[in-house]
């Protein structure tokens, strides 16, 4: 449920690089250990409590073997998310209002017999820097949320992608008050299966891979034309 709690919810953060002891946005270092257990490949999640909000902010940081242009460009192929995000059924992709911009609908299979989420995501690709990608999204009122956002960036760190997944999400229910512990394990499992899923394209799907950063490519190039004219 990856664009599920990915697409549940916000942040807004500057580049965390893990080749020198960065300031991170909620004004704290990666430890030593932190740094050793992410370069290890383990995923580290970090949770800010929000007054008046029952769920945290969750962040969530892993290193993938990988270009920030490949995971940019996995992540971007949001219609591919049933095939490997846990309990995303379906993604169909309804518009592209701007460049770099598309507006898709998720169906999620929801636990406890709780009827499926249907929602709205606007997702903006955009590179806050050179070989840096971040893709943003917002979903409005939902059966189960008030509001959500949150956003993914790629960033390159030694010789491969530090991924910095954040987002938060205004429960709407008494229903989705009562999954905060779940929703934090659903993070982290999705972006973990994000890493896998890159790096199973690149050691077996080749052609998808190449189909899915020449798409990315191309929003870009219309993102830069249409804030061009």
């Amino acid at each position: 449920m990856m664009k599920a709690f990915r697409s549940l919810l916000l942040g807004v953060f500057f580049l965390i690089c893990l080749s020198s002891p960065a300031e991170e946005s909620l004004g704290t270092n990666f430890s030593s250990i932190q740094q050793e257990e992410l370069l290890s490949g383990k995923k580290l999640k970090i949770e800010e409590e929000i007054p008046g909000n029952p769920w945290p902010r969750f962040m969530i940081y892993q290193m993938v073997n990988s270009t920030p242009e490949n995971v940019a460009a996995v992540f971007w192929n949001c219609e591919l998310d049933p095939e490997y995000i846990p309990n995303c059924l379906s993604v169909r992709i309804l518009k592209h209002p701007e460049p770099g911009v598309i507006e898709a609908e998720y169906t999620l299979k929801m636990p406890f017999f709780l009827p499926n989420e249907v929602y709205i995501s606007r997702n903006e690709l955009t590179s806050p820097a050179p070989g840096t990608y971040m893709i943003s999204w917002r979903v409005d009122k939902t059966r189960y949320v008030k509001q959500s956002q949150g956003n993914i960036l790629l960033h390159p760190a030694h010789g491969g992608t530090l991924i910095r997944y954040t987002n938060l999400v205004e429960p709407g229910s008494k229903f989705a008050r009562l999954l905060r512990a779940q929703a934090g394990t659903q993070v982290m499992e999705s972006v973990g299966a994000l890493a896998s899923q890159v790096e199973q394209e690149l050691a077996n799907s080749s052609v998808l891979l190449m189909k899915q950063v020449e798409a990315l490519r191309q929003s870009q190039q219309r993102e830069s034309t249409g804030k061009s004219e």
